[in-house]
């Protein structure tokens, strides 16, 4: 699988949208089951681990 290199500002960007999207669909299909608060965790887990994991620029090497 091919993940695009993207700035930090990117990764907050979709990490947000993954956030708000776990929850969603944690509303409409897990809520009956399990609480929304672990939705909430689960989707804070994810998001953290984009921020950190997820692949970034690479920085430009000055020459000289």
């Amino acid at each position: 699988m091919f993940i695009v290199r993207m700035t930090w500002g990117n990764w907050l960007f979709w990490g947000i949208l993954v956030f708000v999207g776990i929850n969603f669909l944690w509303l409409g299909l897990l809520e009956e089951f399990v609480p929304l608060w672990v939705g909430t965790v689960v989707g804070f887990i994810i998001f953290l681990a984009m921020l950190i994991f997820g692949p970034r620029e690479k920085e430009e090497e000055e020459e000289g």
